[in-house]
């Protein structure tokens, strides 16, 4: 009998379920939304996931920083190429091929670094 939707571990026979794992198990014919939480890496007891939070702040900021000071154009890029690639299929695809933000999306994020050091809003 063929299973409906099966998960990775269905298809190879492991004797778990996604309730028990702690990890996301990929069905084999769907993409699942998937995410990084940098709250969760913050928060963790482990080093590492917590180097892993402040080098995402600081990617970000990073950015911002372009964004403020004239280099728009090459942050909204960045962002763009940092967002999912292809081969992931990770995020809200709906296929097994990754997708990219758009301008738009990039430019969105940006906004969040608008303000100036005297609480203007200056626009990206």
């Amino acid at each position: 009998m063929a299973l409906v939707r099966p998960r990775l571990n269905d298809y190879h026979g492991l004797a778990f379920t996604q309730e028990e794992a702690d990890f996301a198990i990929p069905f084999l014919d769907d993409d699942i939304p998937l995410y990084v939480d940098p709250f969760l890496l913050w928060k963790s007891p482990s080093m590492q996931d917590q180097a892993l939070h402040t080098a995402l702040v600081s990617s970000f900021n990073h950015l911002g920083h372009l964004a403020k000071t004239g280099k728009e154009k090459e942050a909204v890029e960045a962002l763009i190429r940092i967002s999912e690639c292809q081969e992931a299929g990770l995020g809200s695809a709906r296929d097994k091929h990754g997708k990219r933000i758009g301008e738009g999306t990039a430019k969105d994020i940006l906004t969040l670094f608008q303000f100036d050091s005297t609480g203007q809003t200056r626009r990206i």
